[in-house]
């Protein structure tokens, strides 16, 4: 035991003294590591060119048909069996399904006593019709303004002007005035209009104000008026008609004679004018139109009658087609839709960053995925203004129209490739070439005269078309000159120690710093196991 532990404390002596020794060594007589140079960016040289420029925007869907045919009757049937089904194609006048007759008979009748009825209505009216009258007024009263004139229509009138006439209904004209010292509710005083003298009646004092009336014979609206007491001028104002009246009409007509005069008295039934060319009544004209409709639909349901059978109006495919069924089906329900017509359509969604730049009418090329030999052109026909939000992102539907041909089948996937704008032989620059400052471009051009702490020229670039590799330059480059685009640098400055075989021939990266001290304990870490940091490797 003893010698055993003597061989341990010989062994620490000797390891304590190699340790101390090699870092003696390191002070005083080993190299100190360089400091690894400051790795310089790198350059790639790219002569401007011209090239072509498209921007396109992608998107994917799924085949239709771009027109459809529902077929819809505006009276009620009984569909008592279907001759087709959903996917089949038709041809114009195919049986799509039969009828109940006898149920469409009853309906028959119940629009001819309906036809009937109309046809009396526009007999009743038509004996009523005045080509020519007058018309009269509805109370008595006095005119103070005409609007109408002969030769007006006078619908025309009651348009700009709103009435035909302004009238009096109660005989009075009225003026406000401040009120006039001596006088009294019920006082009378003198009233000058123009020319004319009338008398005044103090009607009534609220504040500071008095109102005095007289007869609406004298006076038009809005004129000056002179209140005067004693025979001496106190006050003027504007007078205006106390209980006015706009009268209107409703009668239609040119006007041949008119009978208002201002400031006529006038009494009810009084002649306002004549009035020639009266047209039909708007009820007489919903009427024609009324006969006309019934009259149509009942020949369409007398030729159903005798068909049995509700026919395919062109050539299509059926889309959906109504189940039979004993309950009457309602007036404009849809019996059976076809897609008709060759063109087709598919809807994409595009994103609400790329749909500014999509207009109707761009065109399209249309892969399919189940076409692999050939695309299909297509034009834009529609951009939806609606988005529909989902996932922080808003997307738009585009219809597009397509030319194909017999291989295309509803229903078939494909991607859509919208062209936004092409440019042919402009000059471009790389994306990669491009640097931003204060919110404009600039790249380097290489130069000899360059200042020394620059690789080259800065020079400002505006940039118009874009693509995901190159941009269409506006201005502030020159086909042939030579730009510089930094590239990355070689990466090999990391600093490696090699022990060439101490404590087992690993090595040791330490980063360009300096070896750790010994830690607490007295005994060197890893020590037997190769290397610093244990198993040879590095740390």
């Amino acid at each position: 035991m003893k010698k055993f532990l003597k061989f341990l404390l010989v062994l620490s002596v000797l390891g304590v003294a190699g340790y101390y020794g090699w870092q003696y060594y390191q002070q005083n007589y080993a190299k100190p590591a360089s400091t690894p140079a400051m790795a310089q960016p790198a350059y790639t040289e790219y002569t401007i060119g011209r090239g072509n420029l498209s921007k396109n925007v992608t998107g994917t869907g799924t085949l239709s048909i771009a027109r459809t045919a529902d077929i819809a009757l505006p009276y009620a049937v009984t569909v008592t069996d279907t001759l087709v089904a959903e996917g089949d194609n038709v041809t114009a006048g195919q049986a799509l399904m039969t009828i109940d007759t006898a149920a469409l008979q009853t309906a028959i009748d119940t629009l001819q006593t309906e036809l009937d009825t109309t046809e009396s209505d526009i007999a009743s009216l038509a004996d009523s019709y005045k080509r020519a009258e007058y018309i009269k007024l509805p109370m008595d009263c006095r005119v103070k303004e005409v609007y109408i004139q002969n030769g007006d229509y006078i619908q025309d009138v009651m348009a700009e002007k709103g009435s035909i006439a302004l009238l009096s209904l109660d005989g009075l004209m009225y003026v406000d005035v401040p009120v006039i010292e001596g006088l009294d509710i019920l006082d009378e005083t003198g009233v000058t209009i123009g020319n004319r003298n009338t008398t005044g009646i103090v009607r009534a004092i609220s504040g500071d104000t008095m109102s005095i009336s007289f007869s609406d014979e004298y006076g038009a609206q809005g004129q000056e008026v002179t209140i005067k007491v004693r025979g001496k001028a106190v006050a003027a104002g504007s007078c205006y008609i106390h209980m006015p009246y706009h009268l209107t009409t409703t009668a239609e007509g040119y006007i041949e004679l008119v009978n208002l005069e201002v400031n006529a008295k006038k009494y009810a039934g009084n002649r306002i004018c004549y009035l020639n060319n009266i047209p039909m009544s708007a009820t007489y004209d919903a009427l024609l139109m009324t006969r006309e409709k019934q009259q149509k639909q009942l020949n369409e349901m007398k030729t159903l009658l005798r068909l049995g059978i509700i026919g395919a109006p062109e050539d299509g495919i059926v889309s959906t087609v109504v189940a039979p069924s004993a309950t009457e089906q309602a007036a404009y329900t849809v019996l059976a839709s076809l897609y008709v017509g060759d063109e087709k359509e598919m809807v994409i969604s595009v994103d609400e960053l790329d749909i500014i730049n999509v207009r109707v009418g761009q065109n399209v090329d249309i892969a399919m995925d189940a076409i692999k030999d050939r695309t299909y052109p297509a034009k834009v026909t529609k951009v939806s203004q609606i988005g529909t939000a989902s996932g922080g992102v808003t997307v738009y539907n585009v219809t597009l129209t397509i030319e194909g041909d017999e291989r295309l089948r509803f229903g078939m996937n494909g991607t859509a490739t919208v062209h936004i704008e092409e440019l042919n032989n402009v000059l471009l620059v790389p994306l990669t070439a491009l640097n931003a400052s204060r919110g404009q471009s600039y790249v380097w051009v290489k130069s000899a005269n360059t200042a020394a702490d620059e690789p080259g020229v800065r020079t400002l670039v505006e940039t118009g078309l874009s693509d995901e590799t190159y941009a269409q330059v506006v201005s502030g480059l020159n086909e042939g000159d030579v730009i510089l685009i930094t590239r990355e640098a070689d990466d090999s400055s990391s600093s490696t120690m090699n022990f060439g075989g101490f404590g087992g021939g690993g090595m040791m990266n330490f980063g360009g710093g300096s070896m750790p001290s010994m830690p607490s304990g007295g005994s060197m870490p890893g020590m037997g196991g190769g290397s610093f940091g244990g198993g040879g490797g590095r740390r």
